[in-house]
């Protein structure tokens, strides 16, 4: 059958289910359709597509060319398992329950089903690892890694948990709300901060317009928040954690890029962009981290593309959307 995923069996008939045992093995996949079925869905597809008007009988009928017996029996048992609502003018819309579906969509395991496919391609096109973050309840969750970690260091990282505290976390709390950016400078560093709000501001600001931020390497090997990060996740004793980091220095933001300088030549840790979710909610995170010295502009501009196309593609699969599209 064109266009099926199983091929009819032959001597079977052209639709037909294939759903009896043979040779005393297990029932085969069937192929039977199920008309009802499909306009059940186009009544809930009618819907969605016009989520703040109310459709009467007769417009769903005549927009879907059904009977009106028909789609009066579909919408009755709708509008009683929840999935559609009716009100006293006899006006139809969708109902709560499909709030109870969607949210268990958007917080299982399917939303990260959808999103790591472009995480995988993204690393097939630059080559570069590719790590997938998230914030919650006020910590950096790591939930996937593809490809090289550091030299020398072998550790599982996924599933790492780090805290959401400055200077932690900017690339996780740029492109949220202010008031959850706020929640998070307000947080006691983990280490000193030289803190000066314009330039910090300057940079949400550059990052919600341009759709990425780009951490340049500033030490040697590698940079302050790094450090922090694997001090933190060392599993060390407390109190030794604490000490080692009394002992680095105070950071600012110098290490992110206010927009790249035209024909430079940079030395880049990681660049990141953000997942929206369907309210507009930064929900994920993902970040190509090269960590190499005097990468050319031609090579680091295409990795921003393919990033920045990457969080575009993954917020779509999810249907969300950027809140901050038009703001810049």
């Amino acid at each position: 059958m064109p266009g099926k995923p199983y091929a009819t069996p032959p001597g079977a008939a052209h639709g037909a289910a294939r759903d009896t045992p043979t040779h005393g093995g297990p029932a085969p996949v069937t192929e039977r359709e199920s008309p009802p079925t499909r306009r059940v869905i186009g009544v809930l597809n009618l819907l969605a597509d016009h989520p703040r008007a109310r459709l009467s009988l007769t417009e769903v009928a005549a927009r879907l060319d059904l009977s009106m017996p028909t789609t009066l029996g579909i919408l009755n048992e709708l509008v009683e398992a929840g999935f559609a609502s009716r009100d006293d003018a006899k006006t139809y819309g969708l109902g709560p329950a499909l709030l109870r579906l969607g949210w268990s969509a958007e917080t299982g395991l399917a939303a990260l089903d959808l999103v790591r496919p472009h995480v995988q391609a993204l690393h097939g096109k630059v080559g570069a690892s590719c790590v997938l973050s998230t914030a919650q309840d006020g910590t950096i969750v790591l939930l996937d890694w593809i490809g090289a970690h550091l030299p020398g260091d072998h550790r599982d990282l996924v599933g790492e948990r780090f805290p959401f505290t400055p200077p932690l976390g900017l690339v996780n709390a740029a492109w949220s709300a202010d008031d959850v950016v706020a929640a998070w400078l307000d947080r006691s560093p983990l280490v000193p901060v030289r803190d000066d709000a314009n330039v910090l501001d300057d940079l949400i600001a550059d990052a919600r317009t341009r759709g990425y931020l780009l951490e340049r390497l500033t030490g040697n090997p590698t940079t302050a928040n790094i450090v922090v990060s694997n001090v933190v996740a060392s599993h060390l004793p407390s109190s030794v954690i604490a000490t080692l980091l009394s002992l680095i220095p105070a950071t600012d933001w110098s290490e992110y890029v206010l927009g790249p300088p035209a024909g430079a030549h940079l030395d880049i840790a990681n660049v990141s962009a953000p997942i929206y979710d369907r309210r507009g909610t930064h929900r994920y995170t993902v970040t190509i981290a090269p960590e190499r010295t005097g990468v050319p502009e031609a090579e680091y501009l295409t990795w921003i593309d393919a990033l920045t196309a990457c969080a575009e593609a993954a917020t779509a699969a999810i249907g969300g959307h950027n809140p901050w599209a038009g703001t810049g």
